[in-house]
């Protein structure tokens, strides 16, 4: 990679976490270990092209410029989560060989918003559009789990699916603290008795789960660690490449 373009980004990167207050020449030399004299060539040369601005004379402050609202605001308008999950995903599915899925946050309840299922997947139990429970599914797990402080467990209207059902708030609980801890959400034969998903959340730039995604196996043919940790590099990229996307 070059080294001078590497440099431009990480200082974008840096004027965008600290757009607010600006930021020196010095703090850019400091905070990304960059020399003065290319610190100094880059930071002007971004003026030039209107990625960055001046913000204080006095102070010798910069902050990002109007070009970058320009772009930010191109990438919005064309793309929406979906769009940007789909290759993702689809890739996912094809090096799992299974069906993977997104669900959606809404109403209390699972929205399935995105499914794929690859030609040698086995298992074809959810279809786009159609809702399911929070409290019992991978994905409504995942979701919940960053928003107990919020909800409220007395509207759940548990049902038994299986033996592994979880049937009370208590537990349910337990549950989701298991999903924070570990960063991914298993349902574990508690829909089917044949079945599990492994989920992970989509988060958004105020660090709110309205998204998450999932894979479904049969019990027998599913190595859960290995899994979940394919699951949330997967969640974690489109977490990067959609979190201002969502709503």
């Amino acid at each position: 990679m070059n080294k001078m373009i590497k440099r431009s980004v990480e200082i974008l990167e840096y004027a965008a976490e600290n757009n607010q207050e600006g930021f020196r020449i010095s703090d850019v030399m400091h905070d990304l270990n960059i020399p003065k004299s290319s610190a100094f060539d880059i930071i002007y040369t971004l003026i030039d092209c209107e990625m960055l601005e001046v913000k204080n004379e006095k102070l010798k402050t910069f902050t990002l410029g109007p070009k970058t609202y320009d772009i930010g605001y191109r990438y919005i308008k064309d793309n929406n989560i979906i769009n940007i999950a789909t290759p993702i995903l689809k890739k996912l599915g094809d090096s799992l060989s299974k069906t993977v899925f997104m669900g959606k946050y809404d109403d209390d309840e699972v929205l399935y918003v995105f499914k794929y299922q690859p030609p040698t997947a086995i298992l074809n139990h959810c279809s786009v559009n159609t809702r399911a429970d929070l409290f019992c599914t991978a994905l409504g797990k995942a979701m919940l789990a960053y928003r107990e402080d919020e909800f409220d467990f007395s509207k759940i209207q548990f049902k038994k699916f299986t033996e592994n059902t979880i049937l009370n708030v208590g537990d349910l609980k337990k549950n989701l603290a298991e999903v924070r801890k570990n960063g991914y959400a298993v349902d574990d034969r508690e829909i089917k008795d044949y079945m599990i998903c492994v989920s992970a959340p989509i988060f958004d730039a105020n660090g709110v789960a309205n998204y998450a995604i999932s894979t479904s196996s049969l019990y027998e043919d599913v190595d859960i660690e290995d899994t979940a940790k394919k699951i949330v590099e997967v969640a974690n990229t489109i977490t990067r490449k959609s979190k201002y996307l969502i709503k």
